[in-house]
């Protein structure tokens, strides 16, 4: 771990503080703080938590069941490491799960669902004209969890968000590597087009094109040679 951002992280203090340590450590991995193969040193961690080391190994059990941590025998405690096929089955995932969110949206004619990816996608286009990478892939994320979200499937929703962390990972490699940040926002513009034009099937097919390109885009480089940094 970078020891640059120590002095960026706040004592965490409340009652339930393997659940924050679970939160925290999500974020370090979504954000890219975190790396797939980082080795987890307790002592550390917990220091920069300000917590005792029984809630962080709670926290890690919890991740441990996630299959975002893994632990070596002798060796200690990991990031897991994303493969190939962790990328081929998430967008499948996501592809489906989008899919048939966009068409709820449009069979329950849902105009507030609309005005709520409208806000997301002005987030998108800030994030572009900022050119801040960790913003753009924030924004990404926010704009599919919340088609999730308005699709008033409450069981899509659980699934999508059980990956969020994995997602998210993926989100900030491709808009990172294989996307020009002046084409966000246009292309999640014609996402939301899909949904105005009343046709489920359109829509449907839309969301599922847009999930197998973005992992066709990181497949053909995959493995990273570099994983980008988050700014400090």
């Amino acid at each position: 771990m970078d020891p640059a951002h120590e002095s960026d992280l706040h004592p965490i203090n409340t009652s339930t503080l393997a659940e924050q340590a679970s939160a925290v450590l999500r974020e370090w991995i979504a954000s890219g703080e975190l790396h797939g193969g980082d080795r987890l040193v307790e002592s550390k961690i917990a220091d920069r938590m300000q917590i005792s080391r029984g809630p962080l190994r709670e926290a890690l059990k919890h991740l441990q069941a996630e299959g975002l941590v893994r632990e070596e025998p002798r060796r200690g405690t990991f990031v897991a490491e994303l493969t190939p096929e962790d990328v081929r089955d998430l967008y499948d995932l996501r592809g489906s799960l989008e899919a048939q969110a966009a068409r709820s949206v449009i069979e329950d004619g849902n105009t507030v669902a609309l005005a709520a990816l409208e806000k997301t996608l002005f987030a998108i286009g800030d994030a572009e004209r900022s050119n801040d990478r960790n913003a753009l892939a924030r924004a990404d994320y926010a704009f599919h969890e919340t088609l999730c979200r308005v699709s008033g499937n409450s069981r899509l929703l659980e699934v999508f968000v059980r990956h969020a962390t994995e997602m998210r990972v993926l989100l900030r490699l491709d808009d990172y590597w294989y996307f020009p940040p002046e084409g966000e926002m246009a292309e999640h513009g014609e996402l939301i087009e899909a949904i105005r034009s009343g046709d489920p099937e359109v829509a449907g097919n839309a969301f599922r094109e847009h999930a197998a390109w973005a992992r066709q885009r990181i497949l053909e480089s995959w493995p990273p040679e570099s994983p980008p940094q988050p700014p400090r």
